[in-house]
């Protein structure tokens, strides 16, 4: 049986714009199926244009980081697997990262100008409600906000709090209760985060060390102890590094970390009994990497090139991790996000 597409979007913050392609699961193979306009200020939006999906795949969510800040919800057409605007709302303050959480009602935002995490419930129809359930302080320049995958805590990162953020998450309410933060190494700029699929284990990406830190994840209290630390740059590397994403195989195999001032993602290989990690190598990639994401089937690595204005398809080797590149392709001025969902009944 031929294994089902995906549609994959990129959001260029400069362009202001979204392209969405349709992805080829045994090839690779980038098909352009659309570029939409997201509302905004005729400005260049700062930094990135951040995405979220809902949980059933059928509202995309993308937020614009100049005043007036708005949130725009895109339905996804199933005959075409285009994207109609539902409708588009402000928040309070620009959000440089978006997620929905596990039970699919409520969206949560980090303000990395505004210093704070932000909740709003979404509704049956995929429209956010305003407004805010819930707008909570942080240290300086919070850039992530996830719940992890066994439910029940929401994780954030200061990049100048040099901290991880944890919170207790009331399923039914959606309000965030503050229980621990963790002080990250000095220097080092906690800035995105990604959960093992099976193991509970947390891994960070320092956006200021180019560094990467694995964590033990405690169920029951939600506490977070450092297991292991590793550079992703060269010893030689002097300045900050502009760690940025980070993303895990769907088989928990292999982890994957950008550096966008060394043109390069990083691989590990992830033991599957304790977590731990083991270089796999570094690859040269598109020109400032800030933005990557992986396939639901773990074939292949997408990356936008902030500076190239391209997206690369990179094959996956299943024995090594290596990445070996298929093909690029050209995107809006400055791409920075990519999500990938399963393609709903495109011909």
């Amino acid at each position: 049986m031929r294994p089902a597409s995906f549609i994959v979007h990129v959001s260029s913050s400069e362009s202001r714009e979204i392209h969405a392609f349709l992805l080829d699961p045994q090839t690779g193979r980038l098909d352009l199926l659309d570029v939409v306009a997201v509302p905004g200020s005729g400005a260049p939006t700062r930094g990135n244009i951040p995405l979220a999906w809902s949980r059933d795949g059928r509202v995309l969510y993308a937020h614009v980081r100049t005043d007036p800040f708005p949130l725009s919800a895109f339905a996804i057409e199933p005959a075409s697997g285009t994207l109609r605007l539902l409708e588009s709302r402000n928040l309070p303050a620009p959000m440089a990262y978006l997620s929905v959480t596990r039970n699919g009602r409520f969206l949560l935002g980090a303000s990395y100008d505004g210093a704070l995490l932000t909740v709003n419930r979404i509704e049956p129809d995929g429209r956010v409600s305003q407004p805010c359930l819930q707008a909570l302080p942080t240290p300086p320049k919070p850039h992530c906000i996830v719940e992890a995958p066994f439910g029940g805590f929401v994780y954030a990162t200061s990049v100048d709090g040099e901290a991880l953020l944890v919170y207790r998450l009331d399923e039914v309410s959606g309000r965030l209760e503050a229980v621990a933060t963790t002080p990250a190494r000095p220097g080092s700029g906690p800035r995105h985060l990604a959960f093992h699929p099976m193991l509970d284990r947390l891994y960070c990406v320092n956006e200021h060390a180019g560094s990467l830190a694995a964590y033990s994840v405690d169920r029951a209290s939600g506490a977070l102890r450092e297991l292991q630390y590793e550079s992703l740059v060269s010893p030689d590397f002097s300045g900050r590094a502009m760690g940025a994403d980070i993303h895990i195989t769907p088989d928990g195999a292999f982890l994957y970390a950008s550096i966008r001032k060394t043109n390069a993602i990083a691989a590990f290989r992830i033991d599957h009994a304790t977590g731990m990690m083991s270089g796999a190598g570094s690859f040269e990639v598109e020109a400032y990497p800030r933005g990557f994401a992986i396939e639901p089937n773990g074939r292949f690595l997408l990356c936008a090139g902030q500076k190239s204005n391209q997206v690369a398809v990179f094959a996956i080797q299943p024995a090594s991790g290596e990445l070996a590149l298929m093909e690029r392709y050209a995107v809006g001025k400055r791409p920075s996000w990519i999500e990938i969902v399963p393609a709903p009944s495109v011909r």
